[in-house]
């Protein structure tokens, strides 16, 4: 199997809608590459910007933090419904 190249310009993109509020797994989804694919491209892209580079839009941080609230309520309640699950067939185990 061999491995597939990306543009500069692909990985650029990628980051970009990734700095500009989407999650990793909604990119991921979207071009059709990994997640962890995606985070290295992010992390050398933004270790390529000197510090002073690096502007965050408190508006991004905003939408960032509210999806991020909401996959971890979502979190939440699958994790309580599995415990249920597993209390439930371990009681009705034979």
């Amino acid at each position: 199997m061999s491995r597939k190249s990306y543009s500069q310009e692909f990985k650029a993109s990628a980051v970009r809608l990734m700095m500009e509020g989407m999650t990793a797994s909604q990119v991921s989804q979207k071009l059709g590459v990994s997640e962890g694919l995606l985070y290295k491209w992010k992390q050398l892209q933004v270790s390529k910007l000197a510090p002073s580079d690096v502007v965050l839009d408190p508006q991004a941080l905003v939408s960032e933090n509210e999806q991020l609230r909401k996959r971890l309520v979502r979190a939440e309640k699958i994790n309580e419904i599995l415990k249920k699950m597993v209390a439930y067939f371990a009681a009705h185990e034979n």
